[in-house]
């Protein structure tokens, strides 16, 4: 058994030998090496083997319980071995015409969108968001590895986060960060501030210098130390987002903590369309000098699907 390190630091355990494990992960034109199937599989709770769709030997003979598949290649390899080993086979894709026409092909069919949509077809399980590996269980896991290291720090603790998307200039960054700086002063506290990969650095910097009076923590990309923002966020009691891109809108949406966008989201790009389906579910809101908390929905797709597909399937969880 060998382990997978993703990004977000969290183990996946896959098989890569040919013992019988219950679950196959078969991938195509995932480029960052971590597709919707694999996150899924991580997600089951169960042993699993992952492979590349022209990796699979003609003579294939051990049976999984499921197969999992993304992509074009990766697909059409499910559906030749549902055909030959009598195996169900779930695909992950991106809400379109052609998943959805194809459908009745699969045993199921996970569609991700970036606004809620239903499905009259039972075997088709729509999600909000791509399928991500943060969870509810993983926070609990990051509050208890970073508790200690962050106890010294005053509350109210905010965890900022800011992404590339975050197309303003330094005046302006340094704008919001006196507005932030403003509100800490009356509420005190302390940030808990992570800078994202491809953030330009004079924004980075003029928002910094103005929230330089306030008790805060900082990391940026590219430095040595592992990125702390799940442990900045399961240690917090509040998230405040700047230009933030899908994937890290569904890390912090699986908190409990409430969630605030710096800016009100546009009308174009993916980012924006998804953070107005959120803003519309009352999931996030538009910061206001304000962190009050309000009773809001947890976000967590993975784990609803995953529990979706082990009542389905009848897969048994196998925790260390």
């Amino acid at each position: 058994m060998e382990r997978s390190y993703t990004p977000a630091g969290v183990t996946m355990i896959y098989e890569e030998a040919a013992a019988p494990v219950a679950i196959w992960v078969i991938e195509s034109g995932e480029t960052a090496g971590v597709g919707p199937a694999h996150v899924l599989a991580g997600r089951l709770e169960c042993t699993f083997r992952r492979m590349k769709d022209t990796s699979i030997p003609e003579k294939e003979t051990s049976r999984p319980n499921l197969i999992l598949t993304s992509g074009l290649g990766g697909s059409l390899t499910g559906l030749s071995l549902r055909k030959r080993l009598d195996v169900p086979v779930v695909h992950c894709a991106s809400r379109n015409a052609v998943t959805l026409a194809a459908s009745h092909l699969f045993d199921g069919v996970v569609l991700s969108s970036l606004q809620p949509f239903e499905s009259s077809r039972p075997n088709v399980m729509p999600v909000l968001g791509p399928l991500s590996i943060v969870s509810p269980a993983l926070y609990e896991r990051a509050a208890r590895l970073w508790q200690e290291r962050l106890d010294h720090l005053p509350r109210l603790r905010v965890s900022v986060r800011i992404d590339s998307g975050w197309n303003v200039s330094p005046s302006e960054a340094q704008a919001a960060g006196q507005r932030l700086e403003m509100t800490m002063a009356a509420v005190g506290g302390s940030l808990l501030i992570a800078i994202g990969e491809g953030v330009r650095t004079e924004v980075a910097d003029a928002f910094l210098g103005s929230v330089a009076s306030c008790f805060h923590l900082v990391w940026r990309h590219g430095e040595p130390d592992d990125d702390p923002s799940l442990g900045f966020t399961a240690c917090a009691d509040a998230v405040l987002l700047y230009g933030a891109h899908v994937s890290t809108l569904v890390e912090v949406t699986a908190s409990p903590l409430p969630i605030f966008l710096g800016q009100i989201p546009g009308r174009l790009g993916a980012c924006n369309r998804f953070a107005r389906s959120l803003l519309q579910r009352d999931m996030v809101r538009v910061f206001d000098a304000d962190f009050s908390p309000w009773p809001r929905e947890v976000l967590d797709e993975g784990g609803r699907v995953a529990v979706l597909l082990r009542n389905r399937f009848r897969l048994s969880q196998q925790v260390e």
